[in-house]
């Protein structure tokens, strides 16, 4: 393990998470007003008609596990969503700090509380916007904790802290079905332990089987709990093992360049935001020292990094699940690090944070503006009971509408997947719970979908009564309503 410094005051380390988070908490509460998110305004939709229904979760489906969608149903709104993200942001820095404490000191508790607090306030994580990466941060953080006062620091009772981490897991594992952060660490963290050293071993296969012992009661208990709702085990299998892997294939057939354009950005967010930094700088000292805990850390950045590039949608928000290990890499290797370059990478990280953090300000992005004026447009247009299906995603149009939505898939990729055909749709459309208000948003032959039998239907059923924001909405025919001007479009 690595060489213990000698311990300041442990009230000086709570005064300075202290302020670390008390610096973060107002960075991101400037963020609160932004757009809502396709995933944020979509889950919300699913969290709060969760009940028995005709698909997976009620009247809708989505390929992620029931955790997220209780804590969806829970907040309730987006305003709450996002307090509950920087909770979430909270508790991750609480927690990567206090696996650095146990691993290496107070030093490294703060350099790696200072670093998840940077990274939570960074915009090009997309971290204005609450997701899954986020809201699993705490899980995975205090996993690693759990863990490593486990192996590092057992005390009498080690079983406790392994049982508590093999929860942590299964949490982070109920958000989203990738993030196996914890899982990782835990593996990797007992097999070197146990390789490096013999008197170890039978720690490290015990906290194995405590670990294992939680993440099974862990998962066991999210699984009955979502059967009670009407969301079964196979169902879910079906949605998060079986789709996904008809989806990657579905996303690499039909890969654009804004495909392309999506991988060339998380690339560059990745280097410029002080990741690609970490990740050098823990792999070469990872390799030199050998230590446990840097290389379990280790195991969780590759882990991640490949689970962001083989999923194929390159979305930037991925780059978040990289924050937990890297804040406690950056703890484990600082004293590693010459102090020149540690004050020139430091500054650097800081400063192009910082900027970017500025200018988002300064020129908000446009993203979600169309969405929202087209949806407070079919809000203004629209009557308390009608529905709308939005081709083909775009769920955050349904939630600034206030509209439910016939039709079970609120994104594209299912649609994609489960209904390339449109054959439900058609049927949603031309059935009798066809919905009022039908948004045309990026042509219905986008995406490579065949929509030879929505086209009729349609035409048939349907009239279009409005452009906005260069979206075609169509009005159910027979339903006469006032249709106001629109507003302004990004």
């Amino acid at each position: 393990m690595a060489t213990r410094r000698p311990q300041r005051p442990t009230v000086s380390l709570a005064l300075f998470l202290v302020g670390v988070i008390a610096v973060m908490v107002p960075l991101r509460l400037l963020f609160l007003g932004e757009p809502a998110g396709g995933d944020e305004a979509g889950f919300l939709m699913v969290g709060s008609s969760w009940h028995d229904g005709s698909s997976l979760y009620g009247d809708y489906w989505v390929d992620r596990p029931p955790l997220l969608i209780w804590i969806m149903e829970l907040a309730g709104s987006v305003t709450s969503l996002r307090l509950l993200g920087l909770a979430a942001c909270v508790l991750m820095v609480l927690g990567v700090s206090r696996a650095a404490f146990l691993a290496s000191g107070e030093r490294a508790a703060r350099w790696t509380a200072a670093a998840a607090a940077l990274f939570s306030t960074a915009h090009w994580f997309g971290v204005p916007r609450t997701n899954g990466e986020m809201l699993a941060s705490a899980f995975v953080a205090w996993g690693f904790a759990l863990a490593v006062q486990a192996l590092v620091r057992p005390g009498t009772r080690a079983w406790l802290p392994a049982t508590g981490a093999g929860l942590a897991a299964a949490g982070a594992l109920l958000i989203k079905q990738t993030i196996a952060d914890g899982l990782v660490f835990i593996v990797v963290l007992a097999l070197v332990t146990g390789w490096q050293r013999a008197k170890l071993r039978q720690n490290a296969v015990r906290m194995l089987v405590w670990c294992a012992a939680g993440l099974a009661a862990g998962l066991a208990a999210g699984l009955i709990a979502a059967s009670t709702r009407g969301t079964t085990a196979p169902a879910l299998f079906d949605a998060l093992v079986t789709f996904r892997a008809d989806a990657g294939e579905v996303i690499r057939a039909s890969a654009s360049d804004a495909t392309t354009d999506r991988l060339v950005v998380l690339v560059a967010t990745w280097a410029a935001g002080g990741l690609a930094v970490i990740a050098v700088l823990t792999l070469w000292h990872g390799l030199r020292r050998r230590e446990p805990v840097l290389l379990a850390a280790l195991a969780v950045i590759v882990f991640v990094s490949a689970t962001a590039l083989l999923g194929g949608s390159y979305w930037a928000h991925y780059l978040f699940q990289l924050v937990p290990a890297s804040a406690l890499a950056v703890g484990l290797v600082v004293d590693d690090v010459r102090h020149r370059m540690r004050v020139v990478l430091t500054t650097a990280v800081v400063v192009l944070t910082a900027g970017n953090l500025i200018w988002s300000l300064v020129s908000p992005p446009d993203v979600g503006v169309d969405a929202r004026t087209v949806g407070t447009w079919l809000r203004d247009s629209g009557q308390p009971s009608d529905t709308a299906v939005v081709a083909y995603g775009q769920p955050n149009v349904l939630a600034a509408a206030r509209m439910a939505s016939p039709y079970p898939y609120l994104w594209s990729l299912p649609v994609r997947t489960l209904d390339p055909d449109l054959t439900l749709m058609t049927g949603v459309l031309s059935g009798p719970d066809r919905p009022t208000w039908f948004v045309d948003w990026s042509g219905v032959r986008s995406w490579g979908i065949d929509p030879s039998a929505l086209e009729p239907v349609l035409e048939r059923d349907y009239r279009r009564v409005a452009e906005i924001c260069g979206r075609t909405i169509w009005l159910v025919r027979g339903a006469p309503r006032a249709l106001p001007g629109a507003g302004a479009c990004a």
